[in-house]
Formats: structure tokens, sequence, C-alpha cells
């Protein structure tokens, strides 16, 4: 452990340092990258990230990522959103919880559009909040059925997934695949978890003022099919390999194009501003990633992972001990770190202990989505927090408050997953 001592603690030094001054995390990391091979290797540095930029920049799978965002970005601008919320409305009108079971269904549907945990939550947010508030809902509740349920790193098309499958060489199609059966999973616990409390609490649910019909039900369906339709035609072409991820999101996005016209969204307007957007996520994205890259590299030269794994399996520690430890690692970070960069900064150490240990890769990448989901619920930096008190006019600690319970039922989740790992493995398997 000695020989990675001094470089190890000079790149924690430094990192903490690139945090603590917020300066531009992707620049920030390539920096520190870069001197950590000037100064402790003798390799040729310059070189090494210039070919890292350029080989890294122009992967055919990295496509998939603006495409991904612009299919989100084009459905927000389509009103798809306020229409699928809409269309649920009368299916859940009996259940307990009523509405608020749909938000949990509608951050599902809208997650596996977007992508984008952000996204869902400031969109259901700003559709749901106002309306359920006017048919006299509880605010908090409301917003912690919000915030738990939008699992956009989990439910494809993830750019997590992406970023996690490039730096670990693992299959991005079969981790897409692996994301669907525990994101159901975490569903169904945030379920019954509303159903539960109305049912204990009567007053935080009204009473609905209209009955339920069979003709609105048929009448809602047409809200509700452009999503799923698209949904499974994304996820469809990659289950069966009719289509690599790349291309599946090409099919997104000609997907939402086309319910763009269809709602009759379509203008130079809208389509200007979901290209900003797209732009300005993706630039933002990569230059994390490609940050990350660069000193990913020096430190798998300087074998700093490979000395961990075994002065771990030199102190004779359970798995499920480690295991324990780099969850309550990454719940730590979660407090003053953004999801994406928390995996791209500890992924090149982290990664290579856990499969030494012996855990599926797949298995650990969903784990990991879960841990991230979960930063993004967790004070001071907890984004999503910020968004739904933006969206609510809610007293930030009301909005922390209501998202505890869901933060608990996610690391249920992790206990589940860790005693039937078949949750994540399995759908892959049948896949390959």
């Amino acid at each position: 452990m000695g020989e990675i001592a001094l470089p190890g603690l000079f790149i924690l030094a430094a990192l903490l340092l690139v945090l603590a001054s917020k300066f531009w995390l992707g620049i920030g990391l390539t920096v520190v990258g870069v001197l950590t091979g000037l100064i402790f290797t003798d390799v040729p540095v310059w070189d090494i990230v210039t070919r890292l930029q350029f080989s890294e920049s122009v992967s055919h799978t990295l496509l998939a990522i603006p495409m991904f965002v612009f299919m989100g970005q084009a459905l927000t601008k389509s009103g798809v959103v306020e229409r699928l919320f809409t269309g649920l409305t009368p299916w859940l009108a009996r259940f307990p919880g009523k509405l608020l079971q749909s938000n949990v269904l509608a951050c599902t549907m809208i997650s596996a559009t977007t992508g984008s945990t952000v996204a869902t939550c400031a969109t259901v947010g700003s559709t749901a909040v106002p309306e359920l508030r006017r048919r006299g809902y509880a605010p908090g509740p409301v917003v912690g059925s919000i915030g738990g349920a939008s699992l956009g790193m989990l439910i494809p098309p993830s750019l997590y997934f992406i970023l996690f499958g490039l730096m670990t060489g693992t299959s991005i199609s079969r981790l897409y695949i692996a994301g669907l059966l525990p994101a159901l999973l975490i569903q169904l616990l945030f379920m019954t978890f509303i159903g539960s409390i109305a049912l204990a609490r009567p007053g935080l649910v009204p009473a609905e003022r209209e009955p339920v019909t069979p003709r609105a039900l048929l009448a809602s369906i047409p809200s509700m099919g452009p999503v799923v339709l698209l949904a499974a035609a994304v996820l469809g072409s990659i289950y069966f390999g009719i289509a690599t991820v790349t291309e599946a999101a090409a099919v997104g996005v000609i997907g939402a194009l086309a319910l763009m016209v269809a709602f009759r969204t379509f203008t130079i307007s809208a389509l200007n501003e979901a290209l900003r957007e797209t732009i300005r996520i993706t630039g933002m994205i990569m230059l994390v990633f490609m940050g990350a890259t660069v000193i990913a590299n020096f430190i798998g030269y300087l074998q700093i992972p490979a000395h961990l794994a075994t002065a771990i399996e030199a102190a004779d520690l359970a798995p499920v001990v480690v295991l324990a430890a780099i969850v309550v690692l990454y719940l730590f970070l979660g407090t003053f770190l953004e999801g994406l960069s928390m995996m791209l900064l500890t992924l090149p150490i982290v990664f290579p202990i856990v499969t030494n240990l012996g855990y599926d890769p797949i298995w650990f990448a969903v784990v990991l989505a879960i841990l991230i989901e979960i930063s993004q619920l967790t004070p001071p930096l907890g984004f999503n927090l910020y968004v739904l008190e933006g969206a609510t006019g809610l007293p930030i600690e009301t909005v922390m408050r209501w998202q505890v319970p869901f933060v608990g039922l996610m690391l249920l989740a992790i206990v589940i997953l860790f005693v039937f790992p078949q949750i994540a493995t399995w759908l892959p398997e049948v896949m390959r």
C-alpha cells in the first residue's frame, strides 16, 4: 500500500480542492489527471491525454447521449406529459392514495422517455402539484410521491447506464434491461407505502368529486398511448436485438418529433429551445466524462484499484462488509456531489474492488443507480429537493421531510436486491 499512499493522497486532496473551489468539474478532473501523470509517472502524459480526448469523443455509443437528451426535451415541449397525467387519473382514482398513485406511475412512464431524474421531477411537479392541491390533496404527500418516484437514472433511456457501460466495458443494452425490474420493485414499494398512509390517515387524500365511468377510462387511453408506444419501441428494439442503443435513440428522436407534429406543438421556437437544452446538457456531461476518463487512466496506470483490492483481500473482510462500506461511502458523497459526477469520480476505483469480490457488474450498476437517485434527494445538494421547492412553494424543510420515507424505501430495495440479485440479472440473461 505504501507505493500508492502518496499519489492516492495527492489525488484525493486535489479533487477536494476542485470541489471546494466550485471550478468546472470536467476541466478540474482533467487538470488533476494530468498533474498526477506528470508527477507520479514517466509516461508521455500529453500524448496519452490527446489520444484519450480523441478516441473517447468519437465513440459511436456516445451519440446516444445527445439523442436521448433531445428526445426528452422534445417530448416535454410536445405536451405529452400533461396528456399522460390526465390519462392516468381515472385509472387510479379508486386505489388507496388515488391521484398520489398517478404521480408514481406518471414519473415511471416519463422517466422512460426523458431518461432524466431532474427533468421528470420538474415536469411532473409543475403539472401535478397545482392540480392535486386544487383538488384538496395535502402538499406533503404530493411532493413525496413525485420526488421519490423520479427514477430517471434507473429507467431507460438512462444516460447513467451509457456512461457506466463505457467506463467499465459492460454491455449498455443489458444494463438498460437490468434496470426495469428493480425500477418496478421500487415503484411497487412506493405505491404500497402511499396506499398504507392513505388508509391510515384519510385526511391526506380527499374524496374524488367525479365518479369514474367506463367511458372516462376508454377516453383516457389515447392520452397514455403515445408514451407507452414510444417507450416500447425504444426498449423493444434493444431487447429483441433489432437495434443498438444508439440506433434505438434515433428511433426515440423520430418518435418525439412525430408526437410534436401530431399534437401541433412543433414550432421553430420549440425546436430551437429543445436543441439549446440538448447542447447545454450534453456539453456538461461530455466535459465531465472526458475529465473522468483522463484521471481514470492514470489511476489505472498507478494500479491504485489493484492495490486496494489486494489490501481488502489481505484484511479478510467479508464481501458484504465491504459492500456495506461502499454503500455508506456513496450515501455520504451524495450529500455534496451531483449523481453523475459522483459516479464518474469513484467508478475507476470502486468497480474493480466490487467485481474482485465476486459481485455481478450489472447488478452493481443497478445498485449504484439507486444510490445516485438517493443522492438527488439528500441535503444539502439534492437537486430534486430544490426543483420541488420551486414547483410547490413549500418550505425546503417540508420537502426534505417528505422524502425521508422514500429514501428509506430505496435503501430497502437495495437490501432486497442483495438477497435476490436475480431481480436485476434475470432479464439480461434472458435477453442474451
